[in-house]
């Protein structure tokens, strides 16, 4: 049993018929859902499906998706694992929703039925089996951590065994985000039978989660600083952790090709992965973070241990900024210096580091280049947000955004992006509404690139863009998505 995964437990063993013994609704218990009774002529659950999964939503779980449909074993017997004979019979998503109840059947010896629960971290819940009365199914219901969805081995975190007609009743206080698993099978995996399934959170139940955990990724710059003592996702983490999410923010090297950058993210999303057991994460990347994510799923191979990648303001086709920091794109000596001076006061990088930065992200070497070989993996959904700002006096750009306005730090690069020309049109700033749509776009937000981060004049509730509130709607989807 793994402490540190869950709190408190409850083990019940009925001796008496169900429901009235175990706490049914005939008990009087007000938090009970109204009771399922077992069908025999079922032989799978009925769990009802999402029906908000918003655009760009990834493919249905890989989760035993080799399992066949009986799980029989020849070899098994009361001290097989159960882990290794479990068939994915569907989810059961406790956040933000209320009972969930179903049918389902044991179909023969070996076979155990395994659901993927979500819950969120501060949450405790219940699940509540009857056993058909006219079977010989004695079931054990148990609750095992992330890693046993993933293949791993991992002991049940709390368990609960009810003999025919009787109810096999569990309680847990969740201690980590995510995705459990919950199997339910006869306890000498020998006897078939249906069963009843009902599951609902009983307190803490405002708490929030996604299914793999949020990994929020640095665009050029660094995460731990900007300007010295700004955090990069300004405010993010701690307000999405504070809502149940988990949520990781491995760090890059400031200034790096993304080749180099997806390495040193590669290494800490393994360990994210080995410390919580997960199947996959949730990469949510701002600027040159996108492109870093992009090469770590298709370069790297990890397109099986990503389920979405959501990309804010990222250069996905370039920017002219770079064009003119690269000489591609002719400009004055006053404005080549201007935008040296910007990074190097910015983020205190030399000359030769400014040009080095941004040199991958030219336009042409995004499009020609770096897009062909890089092709989108099936395995993840794409989404992608980009940002527009406006100039002090176009008032009507103002108008359709929210009143905003470009920084002032940023006033060479949107006199550069301002325009109708080749590589220019509405943005960020920094990156154009072109560029950055991939994927499922979702639209623009009313920020420049500092903005979207909560960086400099005027991120947060006081200022035009809520950045704090706009990620977490995006966990939010992530969630109703079943990501």
């Amino acid at each position: 049993m793994t402490a540190n995964r869950v709190s408190a437990l409850l083990v019940t063993l009925c001796a008496t018929p169900a429901p009235a013994a175990c706490g049914g609704a005939e008990a009087g218990r007000a938090d009970a859902p109204e009771d399922v009774p077992a069908d025999p002529a079922d032989g799978t659950p009925d769990v009802a499906a999402d029906d908000g999964a918003p655009e760009g939503e990834a493919p249905a779980s890989d989760a035993r998706e080799d399992a066949g449909d009986e799980g029989t074993d020849a070899a098994c017997g009361p001290r097989t694992d159960p882990l290794r004979l479990w068939i994915d019979r569907g989810e059961i998503d406790l956040v933000g929703s209320g009972p969930v109840s179903l049918g389902g059947r044991i179909a023969a010896s070996c076979a155990v039925d395994g659901f993927r629960l979500v819950a969120a971290r501060g949450m405790r819940v219940r699940v509540e089996v009857d056993m058909e009365a006219a079977s010989g199914l004695d079931g054990r219901v148990a609750l095992h951590p992330a890693g046993a969805v993933s293949g791993g081995s991992p002991g049940a975190l709390v368990e609960a065994v009810g003999a025919p007609g009787f109810t096999a009743i569990l309680e847990a206080a969740i201690a980590a985000s995510g995705e459990h698993l919950l199997l339910v099978h006869d306890l000498q995996l020998r006897d078939p039978g249906a069963y009843g399934l009902r599951a609902w959170c009983v307190s803490g139940c405002g708490s929030r989660a996604t299914r793999f955990p949020i990994v929020l990724l640095h665009g050029f710059g660094g995460w731990g600083t900007i300007l010295g003592f700004l955090d990069y996702f300004h405010g993010v983490k701690a307000d999405l952790e504070g809502a149940g999410y988990d949520v990781r923010t491995p760090v890059a090297d400031a200034s790096n090709e993304s080749a180099v950058r997806a390495r040193q993210f590669a290494e800490q999303i393994d360990a994210i992965l080995r410390e919580t057991g997960a199947r996959k994460v949730n990469l949510v990347a701002h600027s040159q973070g996108g492109i870093d994510a992009r090469v770590l799923i298709s370069a790297m191979g990890y397109g099986d241990r990503v389920g979405a990648l959501v990309m804010v303001s990222t250069p996905n086709r370039g920017t002219i900024v770079a064009d003119a920091l690269t000489g591609d794109l002719p400009v004055t000596e006053a404005i080549l210096s201007g935008l040296l001076d910007l990074w190097s006061g910015l983020l205190g990088w030399s000359e030769a580091d400014t040009r080095a930065a941004f040199r991958q992200i030219a336009t042409r070497r995004m499009t020609e280049e770096f897009n062909p070989a890089h092709p989108d993996d099936p395995r993840v959904a794409y989404w992608s947000h980009a940002g527009r700002t406006c100039a002090t006096i176009d008032l009507a750009c103002r108008r359709a955004n929210s009143g905003e306005v470009v920084d002032p730090v940023l006033r060479i690069t949107f006199g550069l992006l301002d325009g109708d020309g080749p590589g220019q049109g509405p943005h960020d700033g920094l990156v154009t509404v072109e560029s950055a749509a991939w994927g499922a776009f979702r639209g623009t937000l009313p920020a420049d690139h500092w903005d979207e981060i909560g960086q400099l004049a005027d991120g947060g509730p006081a200022g035009p863009f809520d950045h704090v509130a706009f990620y977490r709607q995006v966990a939010a989807d992530l969630h109703r998505a079943g990501l």
